[in-house]
């Protein structure tokens, strides 16, 4: 047997058959050696346990958490609703949104396809306090499908109390329960005393035309601006620029209203974008002396050179 093996192995007495460990063996310390191993091996093995025991249960917290956001309107429908709403914030977060939001999402807030997503039906809107969800309006959503969210909506004159309000508006939309009784909607569009005289001076001095201009120019930027930006100047990935604009240019009065009263579908091979045109700006509350007024708005973001075909 090799030596050193001879030093620490056990040895059996013949005369008294029995197990002994023999005097200088080093067995004993070979022993404590081990079990002092033992000893400082365990906590790290258990540290070890611990940690993937942590992981796995910080997995299993997540897919529940996504399992649990992923029901958040279910859940939010489900239960007992929240305090009923404030009707005059309601009213003009209604107002707001009817003149803001619905080119893209609708004027019941369910979406326009290839434009915007249904907010009625949304976890991720049930999920966000009011406090989050309007610092989301606040800052857009560059990266958002279908199309980018701008910010502001696109309407960077909204304040924070008019973003307040369609947030309320929004509470509503997604549990009836707590909407209040509105009255039917009626939209007044007010343009400003700039914007008339701007209008008066591109109208040439002709009163009844720069009347026209001034109220287009008013309904263009609410209805239409979330897309095309103000003045007309475009929002990349959202609408194309109006402004000296040859297909504008090139359509007399009556194909112009028919366009926009008509709008244009992704698949129309004319439709270079792929981005919907939905009828009326995506705002069914425009009326046909609106859409006329918006011509003759969109008529001055023309160069001067440019006159409608006749």
């Amino acid at each position: 047997m090799d030596r050193e093996l001879q030093a620490v192995a056990p040895r059996f007495s013949a005369t008294t058959d029995e197990w002994k460990i023999a005097p200088g063996s080093n067995f004993r310390e070979a022993g404590l050696a081990i079990l002092a191993g033992i000893a400082v091996s365990a906590p790290v093995v258990l540290l070890g346990m611990v940690s993937v025991f942590g992981q796995l249960r910080a997995r299993e917290r997540a897919a529940a958490d996504t399992a649990r956001d992923a029901q958040a309107y279910e859940l939010l429908v489900a239960g007992a609703p929240g305090p009923m709403l404030p009707i005059d914030e309601v009213s003009r977060g209604r107002e707001l949104f009817a003149t803001t939001c619905v080119a893209c999402h609708g004027q019941a807030g369910t979406g326009v396809p290839g434009l915007g997503r249904n907010l009625v039906e949304s976890d991720f809107v049930a999920l966000q306090s009011d406090a989050e969800l309007h610092a989301y309006i606040i800052t857009g959503r560059p990266d958002a499908k279908p199309m980018p969210m701008p910010p502001r909506a696109g309407r960077p004159d909204l304040t924070d109390e008019d973003i307040h309000r369609i947030v309320v508006f929004m509470r509503g939309l997604q549990d009836p329960r707590r909407m209040p009784e509105l009255a039917p909607l009626v939209l007044t569009v007010a343009p400003s005393e700039g914007d008339k005289a701007a209008a008066l001076e591109a109208a040439g001095g002709d009163a009844e035309l720069a009347a026209f201009i001034a109220k287009g120019n008013a309904i263009f930027h609410t209805s239409c601006v979330a897309c095309h930006g103000r003045e007309g100047v475009g929002i990349a990935g959202n609408g194309k620029a109006l402004a000296s604009n040859a297909f504008i240019q090139s359509l007399d009065e009556d194909g112009l209203f028919e366009f926009l009263s008509k709008g244009r579908s992704p698949t129309d091979p004319l439709n270079t974008t792929g981005i919907q045109m939905p009828p009326k700006g995506g705002n069914p509350a425009m009326s046909e002396d609106d859409i006329l007024d918006v011509i003759a708005y969109l008529r001055t973001l023309q160069p001067a050179s440019s006159e409608s075909p006749k």
